[in-house]
Parts: structure tokens; sequence; C-alpha cells
């Protein structure tokens, strides 16, 4: 669309690419950790008895 052609092209396709990827793996890591926390917090979790406040 703007008219590269050639290596200036593969140049722009090449750092899309290398920014998707490195976005996917910031998220991957803000979700492997969320998961983590969520299963420390239950492995930790206090047992409740019946009686509320007691």
């Amino acid at each position: 669309m703007s008219g590269a052609e050639g290596k200036t092209a593969m140049a722009a396709n090449s750092a899309i690419l290398f920014l998707l990827v490195i976005l996917c793996l910031v998220l991957m890591g803000f979700l492997s950790f969320i998961v983590y926390i969520a299963k420390r917090a239950k492995r930790y979790e206090q047992p409740t008895t019946d009686g509320a406040g007691e």
C-alpha cells in the first residue's frame, strides 16, 4: 500500500512480526504469573469452619 518494495517491505514485515512475538511473550508472562498466584493462593488457603465468624 505504501509502495515499498524489496528490502524495505521485508524489513517492515519483519519488524511487525518481531513486535507481535514480543507482545505475545509479554502477555503469556502475565497470564502465567496470574495462574501461578491463583494456584499458590489455593494451596495456602485456610480451611473454613461451619460457624461463620468463630
